[in-house]
């Protein structure tokens, strides 16, 4: 279980626990009792593999997550962030993915477009996250490539960077500015708002259809843990099936 200190260096090494206290001074938030509970050690990685984190739930949340992927023989690392709003609320994602992996280091960072259209639109989010972006001029001078379908669900204005160490502060800067601008957007639509349900049945399960198909994550999933048990995570920690 991560755990939440006074103070801390912002650097990405540290961007589960800056994001789990902001979630917490938020939100109320219940642990996740998982179907295959944090720390797990993969026996198709020989042992050397360790996923680690936390889940939690809470009234507009069905899943709040922070995990980390570690190898055990080095610092190499993956910090994953994932928040799914109640289907009912009909909102988009936010998703964050920090790569430490020695001299490769890459941050991602989005608020997927997992409704329709029309309602994305309506939303009127895409624009205010390009205008962050903007502020962040040099951390956005190497970007990366996201290759196959799962560019369906990123939207316009996502962040995939290739990123130094130095210029860590300025990622968590923008990452919260994504994130505050995420859960305002949130916050503004309670949960006893009369939504159309059937659309926002419909849209969630196309992005849980694209991810499933798509994601690489799913695959690493089935890799470590054959397929029927690599599914049965994901659907855990992510879609709360």
């Amino acid at each position: 279980m991560l755990t939440l200190s006074a103070s801390m260096a912002e650097t990405l090494f540290n961007i589960h626990e800056l994001f789990l206290r902001k979630m917490h001074a938020r939100y109320q938030l219940q642990p996740v009792a998982l179907k295959h509970p944090f720390p797990e050690r993969p026996a198709r990685a020989l042992g050397i593999l360790k996923i680690d984190g936390a889940v939690f739930e809470s009234e507009k949340f069905f899943r709040i997550m922070a995990m980390t992927t570690r190898f055990l023989v080095s610092s190499r690392c993956t910090r994953s962030i994932f928040l799914g709003p109640r289907v009912k609320l009909h909102l988009p994602i936010f998703s964050s993915e920090t790569i430490l992996m020695g001299t490769r280091r890459a941050f991602l960072v989005d608020i997927h477009t997992t409704v329709r259209q029309e309602r994305w639109q309506s939303l009127q989010i895409e624009e205010k996250m390009q205008a962050i972006r903007n502020r962040y001029p040099d951390l956005c001078r190497h970007p990366l490539t996201l290759q196959g379908k799962i560019n369906d669900i990123m939207s316009a204005a996502h962040v995939y960077v290739r990123i130094l160490p130095e210029q860590d502060a300025a990622a968590i800067s923008l990452f919260n500015d994504y994130l505050d601008l995420y859960l305002d957007l949130v916050d503004a639509h309670p949960t006893g708002t009369d939504n159309n349900n059937r659309l926002a049945a419909e849209d969630f399960d196309h992005y849980y259809k694209t991810v499933i198909i798509h994601d690489p994550a799913v695959k690493l999933y089935s890799m470590l843990f054959g397929k029927n048990g690599g599914l049965e995570r994901v659907n855990d920690l992510f879609f709360a099936r």
